[in-house]
Formats: C-alpha cells, sequence, structure tokens
C-alpha cells in the first residue's frame, strides 16, 4: 500500500480498484495468499483503525509516548491504569505494537481528520456565531525525532480568520521528515 501512496495513487482515502488488484497480486506473490479486494479494503481499514488509536495515544493524550524499537505507545504504570480504566476494550494497546506506524502516519494522516474540532458526521453542527473563538491550535512535532510527542500549541484565532502556524498537525510532520 505504502509504495502505491508515494506514486500518488491513494485518492480520497482509498485506491482504485485497478490499484487493489495490483496490491493483490503482490500480496499472494509475497504471501502465497489470495485476497479478494474487499478484504484488502477490510484489512486497509483495519490498519487504518489501529494506526488511529495509537495515533490518538501519541499525539492526543499527555503522558504517553512513542518506542520506535519496539514501536509501542509507552507511558508510566499510573497513566496506562487511568486509561484502561476508562477504555477497557483497548487495554491490549500497551503491548501491542505497529511496526509501520510512521508510515501509517504519512499515509494515513492526510485523510483522517486529526485535529480537535475534528467531526464526526453523526456530532450535531457547529452553532454558527461568527462571534464565537474557534481554537485552530495542533499538536507539532519535534524535527530531531519524527516520533516524539512534543506538543505545541499555535495561537488562537477568531472563526473564519486563520492566524500564522495555522497548518495541520499531519502536514507539519510530513514536511519535518524531509
Amino acid at each position: 500500500m505504502y509504495e502505491h501512496y508515494k506514486k500518488g495513487q491513494l485518492i480520497s482515502s482509498t485506491f482504485s480498484e485497478q490499484i487493489w488488484r495490483e496490491i493483490g497480486v503482490e500480496l499472494s506473490e509475497r504471501n502465497r495468499a489470495q485476497y479478494t479486494i474487499a478484504q484488502l479494503k477490510g484489512k486497509a481499514t483495519r490498519l487504518r483503525m489501529l494506526w488511529r488509536k495509537f495515533y490518538d495515544l501519541v499525539y492526543k493524550r499527555t503522558g504517553f509516548g512513542w518506542d520506535p524499537t519496539t514501536y509501542t505507545v509507552t507511558a508510566s504504570e499510573d497513566r496506562w491504569a487511568e486509561w484502561v480504566a476508562a477504555n477497557p476494550r483497548e487495554s491490549g494497546l500497551g503491548k501491542k505494537g505497529l511496526p509501520h506506524f510512521d508510515l501509517c502516519t504519512e499515509m494515513f494522516c492526510a485523510s483522517v481528520a486529526t485535529s480537535n474540532i475534528a467531526r464526526s458526521f453523526a456530532m450535531p453542527p457547529f452553532d454558527n456565531n461568527d462571534h464565537d473563538e474557534v481554537d485552530v491550535s495542533h499538536p507539532t512535532m519535534d524535527t530531531g525525532n519524527p516520533l516524539s510527542s512534543g506538543a505545541v500549541k499555535n495561537p488562537r484565532a477568531a472563526r473564519g480568520v486563520q492566524r500564522k502556524g495555522g497548518q495541520s498537525d499531519c502536514s507539519n510532520r510530513i514536511v519535518s521528515r524531509f
């Protein structure tokens, strides 16, 4: 998937049917297993969902970090216990790794809403009061380590007016890697 992404073939968070077929052929040559396009799309969706869980822990929660050697999220025992108590179905993330977290971040970040104003379609719309301020701050990465979790806040802006530094957190991370 990543190789096809680098070729610019990921369009609106998915690939064309032809590209999925190519991915299926490449996987069958490597793994000697046949996958349907629906199976490949399902695997990609599950990978994106797992990446999103790791991403949210590393970039949106304080007290969590990333270990690039073991490909796991790190936190103190107290912080894990607190988080697991609030998210019991996700308790396995403390031991589970995601070896290609950096590649997934590069590939999925552009198509996944990641800021604190990200909205689900099931959520009610924002109140359209133009005098309210909207927080446009985004976490950014330490350019020395693309998987560090140091967050820097950008200034607030009035609704409809974005001030300097309002680029998305994903764009900042990808640019800092090159």
